[in-house]
């Protein structure tokens, strides 16, 4: 099938900005929206779901540089390949491994029809994509715990629960080979790293070389070509299993409901801290003032003053008046000093 680029379904350039990506989005969706096109509606809804995946993709700065790098790949695909067996006890020839070129087809909304479980729909095409690259990794050899977990992770159908255990109040068993849920399933596929050797990227034999130096200089090259080959799929996966699963009605309802318990739980927070208020107020306006709280101080300083002229101890007032100079003049200090 012949791809579309993003930005030609939107009619920009590929420096196109923010605002001019949106405002190119709006003008081809009022083209092709469905409802616009009363006599053509199977047409414009394809059209209408990859004007709006391509708006979608390259609204988002990861994923537009992620189809900006691989642009190229993803528009021309490709086929399975054949691999060669230059080195490679962990393969046969007559097998054929998936390429990161044909994985780039599945990065669009055209590879499936709908989200639902008829032939060409979004879980009968993944399902049969993740179980294909599950099946590679398993024909080369593993420990059994690896390969009991991998024979457990299951994409499932539009009925399965994004986390079963999470929804349904148990305790998740996190051990590996059982009970893998599509959390698990996702969490494995956007952290992927493959078993194969990719020793069909070699280019050349090491049968030919003419001496150790030469042999040394071509082991260099095929590891480097290997390598390269390795992470470029790896990465393909990793990113298309994230493509996948922010797609995923199944995994859009379970981040839904988890906002949603998010917003319940900020909201009984709110209202404890407001029934706290509402108490301390209350509690506030019902005090009752203690009884020592009640005492008069006036009264104790005057009857210690009394007891004080009772002991024969002269009132200020009551002295013979002297002349107020500056020298026996009392200070500031003084008075603050006598009123405490």
């Amino acid at each position: 099938m012949v791809r579309t680029c993003y930005y030609e379904l939107l009619g920009v350039e590929r420096s196109a900005s923010d605002a001019e990506l949106k405002k190119a989005y709006r003008r081809q969706a009022l083209v092709w929206h469905p409802d616009k096109n009363h006599g053509n509606v199977e047409e414009a809804t394809q059209v209408f779901a990859e004007i709006k995946e391509a708006y979608e993709t390259l609204s988002d700065p990861q994923e537009r540089a992620w189809y900006d790098n691989h642009r190229e790949q993803i528009l021309r695909g490709d086929d399975y390949v054949q691999p060669d067996t230059y080195g490679q006890p962990d393969m046969s020839a007559n097998v054929s491994f998936m390429s990161t070129e044909t994985l780039m087809r599945f990065f669009s909304v055209s590879s499936f029809r709908g989200f639902d479980d008829s032939p060409n729909g979004f879980f009968t095409v993944y399902r049969g994509l993740f179980t294909t690259l599950r099946d590679e990794e398993l024909q080369v050899p593993g420990s059994p715990l690896e390969d009991d977990f991998l024979l457990n992770l299951d994409f499932g159908n539009a009925h399965t629960l994004y986390d079963e255990d999470e929804a349904l109040g148990r305790q998740r068993d996190r051990s590996m080979g059982t009970g893998a849920t599509l959390r698990d399933f996702y969490n494995f596929w956007t952290t992927f790293g493959t078993r194969k050797s990719f020793g069909w990227f070699d280019r050349y034999r090491l049968a030919d070389a003419e001496n150790r130096q030469i042999r040394r200089l071509m082991e260099k090259e095929n590891r480097h070509l290997r390598e390269k080959a390795r992470r470029e799929f790896v990465e393909a996966v990793q990113n298309l299993a994230a493509w996948v699963r922010k797609r995923d009605p199944r995994y859009k309802s379970y981040v839904d409901y988890k906002q949603r318990q998010q917003k319940l739980r900020e909201e009984e927070r709110r209202r404890c801290i407001a029934e706290q208020r509402a108490a301390a107020v209350e509690d506030a306006s019902e005090y009752v003032r203690q009884e020592w709280e009640e005492v008069d101080y006036t009264n104790i300083l005057d009857e210690h003053l009394g007891q004080s002229d009772e002991d024969g101890a002269v009132p200020e007032a009551a002295a013979e008046p002297k002349e107020e100079t500056a020298a026996n003049s009392p200070s500031i200090g003084e008075d603050l000093s006598c009123a405490i």
